[in-house]
């Protein structure tokens, strides 16, 4: 299970957050005023996630996009090889790191990224995403109200 934690910490989540900050925050950062937007930044204590809010601003590169998608696909490719081999990421029971991945990958995967998150590319994975989203606790969980600004829905930015 570390060894599952500890692969979704350091390279998967991080490149998951750039698409989201590219497609999501970066629309609500453009949509603040120039000046208002740098008085907000000055509230942020840390100096990485002001640098964060800066770059959804202004667009993340397209080098760095293409290296994150290519992270994301290793990433898919993994999980799907290690599904190949039990039904849960770290052996025979569900645990931590199926947790762990569902809630920084696995549960956006088709949505977010559907040149990746799909059956032909990995079927495995898209049978545990079902099985997770039919754990009871997950099912109550994302059976809530969709509170997100319906601009932010599609990850474009565009309200339909």
């Amino acid at each position: 299970m570390r060894y599952w934690n500890k692969f979704v910490d350091e390279h998967v989540m991080n490149y998951v957050s750039m698409w989201g900050w590219h497609r999501m925050v970066g629309v609500i950062a453009r949509s603040v005023e120039s000046g208002e937007f740098e008085k907000l930044l000055e509230r942020i204590p840390l100096y990485e996630q002001r640098e964060k809010w800066k770059t959804a601003r202004s667009g993340f590169s397209e080098a760095d996009l293409a290296n994150a998608t290519r992270k994301i696909e290793v990433a898919v490719d993994k999980v799907e090889g290690q599904l190949a081999k039990s039904p849960w990421l770290a052996g025979d029971v569900f645990t931590l790191a199926d947790v762990n991945f569902f809630s920084h990958c696995g549960m956006m995967l088709e949505r977010m990224f559907p040149a990746i998150g799909n059956s032909q590319r990995c079927p495995r994975l898209l049978d545990w995403v079902a099985r997770m989203r039919a754990r009871p606790g997950v099912a109550k969980a994302l059976a809530g109200p969709d509170k997100t600004n319906p601009a932010l829905r599609t990850f474009t930015g565009e309200v339909h």
